[in-house]
């Protein structure tokens, strides 16, 4: 198993150092999807930072055992743990080594399939859902993966419960996924990994699965990939590398749906039938 750093909340008294110019050539900005800037990120003697707009600034150094926030004044402590877990672990882990996929995760029988897409396309619901029929939900929105191990094989994070409201149902917030195993694994094997993408509009087919090509599923990604760095081309190298040696190794699908909240069920049901049986994927409905 990493180490898993540890949030530690610093003082008033302990002030950040000052966020970055998001402009300048070794800074990494992140933005949503309306393109507002989420976070910035930048390394400064040796220390790694993330700064949040109007919430705080996270530190991390390699070797430690901890991140260090540093929350603005009135910003609450249980939202600097969720971007902590949600936002700043899985860029930490990935800028110490390991890689990690914007992604949402199950644990299936024969390993943990990953359900990866942009935000808002409906991962979170996906995962929320297919635990709900019965699967361990293995990570909400940052699948890792142990770039040392000789298997493909994932890493559990921390997690807390999203299932956004990208069907027109209501958001839900929580800590428990609806089924847990009391005895998950802390590592398990990559077992398949699944690009979500929506169809707008009734024309097309209601769900369509097919697996893509190995060209085609390494660049889908290292599109959703984190990567706290880019401008580190040795890591940046390492990182390639390792999704090259992925998708040698593991089936990527892409399945294309119509968001529809009713016809939930039935893409589930198409999802479920792909991946039993094991590569036999069937023709769009």
């Amino acid at each position: 198993m990493p180490c898993i750093p540890k949030l530690v909340i610093a003082g008033p008294e302990c002030p950040a150092a000052p966020a970055p110019n998001p402009s300048g050539s070794a800074v990494h900005t992140w933005r949503g999807c309306d393109r507002t800037i989420v976070a910035t990120g930048h390394t400064e003697s040796g220390v790694h930072w993330m700064h949040w707009p109007k919430l705080g600034a996270f530190a991390f150094a390699l070797g430690a055992d901890f991140v260090t926030a540093f929350p603005l004044p009135g910003v609450p402590s249980d939202l600097i743990e969720e971007i902590y877990e949600r936002g700043v672990l899985p860029m930490a882990l990935q800028a110490l080594g390991l890689e990690a996929l914007h992604s949402s995760g199950l644990l299936l029988p024969r390993g943990v399939l990953g359900l990866f897409a942009t935000s808002e396309t409906g991962k979170s619901t996906f995962a929320y859902e297919l635990a709900k029929r019965g699967y361990t939900q293995w990570a909400d929105d940052s699948v890792l993966f142990d770039t040392g191990a000789k298997d493909p094989t994932s890493f559990r994070l921390p997690f807390r419960v999203r299932a956004h409201g990208a069907f027109g149902q209501s958001p839900r917030i929580g800590s428990q996924s609806p089924a847990r195993a009391a005895n998950t694994p802390q590592r398990a094997p990559v077992y398949a990994l699944c690009l979500l993408e929506r169809q707008n509009g009734q024309a097309g087919p209601l769900v369509h699965i097919e697996e893509l090509s190995k060209g085609d599923a390494f660049v889908s990604l290292l599109t959703h990939a984190h990567c706290f760095n880019p401008h580190d081309c040795e890591r940046r190298e390492r990182m390639i590398q390792y999704y090259l040696e992925l998708t040698a190794r593991v089936p990527v699908l892409r399945m294309r749906f119509r968001a529809a909240l009713a016809e939930l069920p039935t893409v589930l049901d198409a999802l479920e039938e792909a991946l039993e049986d094991g590569g036999a994927f069937q023709a769009p409905l």
